[in-house]
């Protein structure tokens, strides 16, 4: 089955040549994403984010996909209503400052594959975000390994 998964740009720039175990599992769960009939959406402030921050094998990963006709989508961006008086500063800062992320997922599959933990960890700190944390499906690619994806 087919999933709309959303990629953050932390794999994305990680996914080099060298064999360190995160560069590794990056390019591993971006060739699997190719492999797998998986889709991958982005909002356009993400696409922003790739395409300055990309990895040369990212690069190729992203002409791969379109040649498999496997387009990126372009998603539109799900509003997010977090309550901003729980929240400490930190967390309201680290949400912000992935609300988009967040927002692509919202409006797609619900799948965001990232090696980042703070926003995570930033969504777990009340009730309220907890809720939003707890309907999205969190891929690490080091953790979780290309496994994950096939199981989804």
């Amino acid at each position: 089955m087919s999933r709309l998964l959303v990629v953050d740009t932390d794999v994305i720039r990680a996914a080099g040549k060298t064999d360190h175990p995160v560069s590794r599992a990056s390019r591993e769960i971006l060739s699997a994403i190719l492999k797998i009939c998986h889709q991958v959406t982005y909002t356009e402030s993400l696409r922003e984010e790739w395409n300055e921050h990309q990895s040369r094998f990212s690069s190729r990963w992203r002409t791969a996909m379109a040649a498999r006709q496997k387009p990126i989508k372009i998603g539109k961006e799900v509003p997010v209503a977090l309550p901003r008086d729980d929240l400490s500063e930190k967390n309201r800062r680290v949400i912000e400052k992935d609300r988009h992320i967040l927002q692509a997922a919202l409006a797609a599959d619900k799948i965001i594959v990232t090696l980042e933990k703070e926003l995570r960890d930033a969504l777990s700190s009340t009730q309220k975000t907890r809720k939003v944390m707890d309907s999205i499906k969190w891929v690490h690619p080091v953790t979780d390994g290309v496994e994950c994806l096939e199981n989804l």
